[in-house]
């Protein structure tokens, strides 16, 4: 059994990581990181052998709050709020997402083998979400979870190169919901 202390440790390092990542990109210091999260290197070394072992850990951590929040949405009762937010909701994190699985390809890691159960797990979610929409009336019965997965890795792949500014992609959004979304005639 885990110590409590050792995982709000965990947890600590995890989230300064992040805003570390978020300040200074990919070449943030493992030091910076352990101060911040307010533990000595040694801590952030027993929990993350690696600068690879930690942006693993973020990115799935990252995946577990997608999950996490796309049971929170399911369980709201507006179906169509929940599937279009949930998709907004991938798309923002699309970036960060991005550049630490670009580093752990240099690195040499497969991302996608070590996180192969939460991708099934994200597919069911989304799955599931489009499913309650399209049971709602809210989202057309034509779209299927090829036409979702493209959608998805267009409106991503726009975020992660940073080209748009945040309004843009709002709109291109809202456009993309509306091709989504039952006319109602």
């Amino acid at each position: 059994m885990i110590r409590s202390d050792a995982v709000r440790n965990r947890m600590r390092v995890l989230q300064a990581a992040e805003e570390v990542l978020d300040e200074q990109g990919l070449s943030a210091r493992m030091d910076e990181i352990a101060r911040r999260a307010g533990v000595g290197v040694g801590t952030l070394y027993r929990h993350f052998a690696t600068k690879e072992a930690l942006y693993q850990a973020i990115v799935m951590a990252r995946i577990d709050l997608l999950l996490d929040e796309a049971a929170r949405l399911r369980s709201t009762g507006d179906p169509q709020t929940a599937f279009f937010a949930f998709f907004s909701k991938i798309v923002a994190d699309a970036k960060r997402k991005k550049a630490l699985t670009d580093a752990l390809h240099s690195a040499g890691t497969d991302i996608k083998a070590e996180q192969s159960s939460r991708h099934a797990a994200m597919l069911d979610a989304i799955a599931g979400l489009l499913r309650n929409a399209q049971n709602a009336g809210a989202v057309r019965s034509d779209v299927a979870m090829p036409e979702v997965l493209a959608l998805l890795r267009g409106a991503s792949m726009a975020a992660e190169t940073g080209d748009y500014s945040a309004p843009v992609l709002q709109r291109s959004l809202a456009i993309l919901y509306d091709g989504l979304r039952v006319v109602s005639a």
